[in-house]
């Protein structure tokens, strides 16, 4: 009996899902314009842009396990002291989506808390 393949969601619709984004959102964390994110979709996240696509996914994906999925895009729109009175969305835009996910990892180490 064969199985059917199941397509497996780009790094950019999981990004997208997770944070409630629309796609002029979506290219706004990436700084290019929607259509651009269009044709990533279509061609695949640029050679350039794959470390970011991941990184950000990854942290969606720790927050998605940690946190209610439905709360999520609301708490990545709250500044938080945290990021110096920043959103999460903010830190990506600006490039700081390396020092967001160590500092979601941080926080979710309950060992580290012990």
């Amino acid at each position: 009996m064969a199985t059917a393949t199941v397509p497996v969601a780009s790094l950019l619709d999981e990004i997208q899902a997770a944070f409630g984004l629309s796609n002029s959102e979506l290219g706004r964390l990436f700084g290019v314009s929607r259509q651009a994110v269009d044709q990533w979709r279509s061609r695949g996240v640029p050679g350039g842009r794959q470390e970011k696509a991941a990184t950000v996914a990854a942290t969606a994906d720790l927050l998605s396990h940690q946190l209610k999925a439905a709360r999520l895009p609301g708490i990545a729109r709250r500044p938080a002291s945290a990021y110096g009175g920043l959103t999460m969305l903010e830190m990506i835009e600006r490039d700081r989506h390396r020092e967001l996910l160590e500092r979601v990892r941080d926080a979710f180490d309950w060992a580290a808390a012990a």
